[in-house]
């Protein structure tokens, strides 16, 4: 009974330390890229689908080198995390990044040469995010929304025009942009321990919070210009006012409000619901 709950818990510790509720986010964004350029006849691509796999597990190596890079600053933010709790060794994470990264540039090599490029250094960038730029204000936030973003394009490279993405992959940015800036401000404490130089730490948190309100109040005014330039319908525009910008405009005020570490992670995991809705409601407006 005993080894059954130790590989139990290892298994558990695998899947957490990938973040699964963001890996799965991403892999409806990536599907989402291809959905806006080609319709539902997209998901009839295998590329598509090889297209998603590969970016989901690039995305989820990340996030495991991620928390190997952190552990220091862990200890303090987040000290439930597998490695911090010893239910992973930092050992075995490299060698989980290792295979993760393996598994989703060898998957890019059977779409094609660029998605090959793509993800060697997709990998390479966000390797280098979470050991240096992650600590240096703003441009660690941008890097990796940039990154992030790119998921959209990347499956609808193999099969469309790219034009029709312009809206998806600039909102796709700056929400994540807004959302990378508030978790610096959730992990002040273990950042300033850690010798990090976050914006928070550059700037302060009022300052900080000003950046992220003109982010967010821009995203939303961002989401009604396919609206109002004839790209997506009503349906479009019910869905995305009502979810995605409400969640956005509550977490503005609730974290003008509430200034505390606990608040910010809750405000945070809000955001992940305000992607799911963008997404849907993205799709939505182009069923319409």
């Amino acid at each position: 009974m005993p080894t059954v709950a130790f590989h139990t818990s290892k298994i558990l510790a695998f899947g957490t330390i990938v973040r699964p509720s963001n890996v799965v986010l991403f892999f409806l964004a990536i599907l989402l890229g291809a959905f806006v350029t080609s319709g539902i006849s997209a998901f009839e691509e295998p590329k598509v689908w090889l297209a998603a796999i590969s970016g989901t597990l690039v995305g989820a190596a990340a996030n495991v080198i991620n928390d190997v890079m952190d552990m220091e600053i862990d200890r303090i933010n987040k000290p439930k995390r597998p490695l911090i709790s010893g239910a992973l060794t930092a050992q075995e994470a490299r060698w989980y990044w290792l295979a993760l990264s393996a598994l989703g540039i060898l998957t890019a090599a059977g779409i094609s040469l660029l998605h090959l490029m793509i993800a060697i250094s997709s990998t390479a960038v966000l390797y280098a995010y979470s050991a240096v730029l992650k600590h240096i204000a703003l441009l660690g936030n941008i890097v990796v929304s940039a990154v992030v973003s790119l998921g959209l394009i990347y499956a609808a490279l193999a099969i469309g025009d790219l034009s029709a993405l312009w809206f998806p992959v600039t909102f796709c940015f700056f929400f994540n942009l807004g959302r990378e800036i508030l978790k610096d401000l959730e992990d002040t404490e273990g950042d300033r321990a850690g010798g990090a130089n976050t914006l928070p730490l550059k700037i302060g948190t009022v300052k900080t919070l000003y950046v992220i309100s003109i982010i967010y109040l821009s995203v939303v005014m961002l989401s009604l210009v396919p609206y109002f330039q004839g790209l997506y319908g009503k349906w479009y525009l019910l869905s995305v006012v009502l979810t995605t910008d409400a969640i956005m405009l509550y977490v503005i005020v609730r974290a003008w409000r509430t200034q505390t570490k606990e608040n910010f992670y809750r405000l945070n995991s809000l955001l992940k619901w305000a992607m799911l809705t963008g997404i849907v409601a993205i799709a939505l407006g182009q069923l319409e």
